[in-house]
């Protein structure tokens, strides 16, 4: 009897001092609008180009931020993201800028688009890629 009510007040004492308390963290987003390309251009398959955002406005806490860059394109009411290939990565979102070069293998469209990650997604206007 002695031994389960020990055990039972060690357990309970152990409970209490593992279980982390976690305060809510406040979620900084920033979206920053993409200036290139714009819905008027055509780019060249294989061709190097640079896409280009606003950097107005970042927040403090978003100046180390990294981004990510993926082409995209519409069809059927869905957005389709080459997620397996990149077009830019790692580079500070803090740049406004970062030059990519499109994919060779792509068939010609005029739907495309690139989507910026950096701790929020920002899509451009479609564009399209002969």
């Amino acid at each position: 009897m002695f031994f389960s009510t020990f055990f039972t007040a060690v357990l309970l004492a152990t409970a209490s001092v593992a279980a982390p308390i976690n305060a809510p963290q406040e979620l900084i987003v920033f979206s920053p609008h993409i200036i290139s390309p714009k819905a008027s251009v055509a780019w060249p398959r294989g061709s190097r180009q640079v896409v280009r955002w606003n950097t107005t406005g970042i927040p403090t806490q978003n100046a180390a931020a990294t981004g990510l860059v993926l082409l995209g394109y519409s069809e059927n009411g869905s957005e389709n993201l080459d997620i397996d290939h990149p077009l830019a990565s790692g580079f500070h979102i803090t740049a406004g800028a970062v030059n990519v070069t499109m994919p060779k293998g792509i068939p010609a469209r005029d739907n495309y688009f690139v989507v910026l990650f950096g701790d929020s997604g920002n899509k451009s206007p479609k564009f399209k890629i002969h």
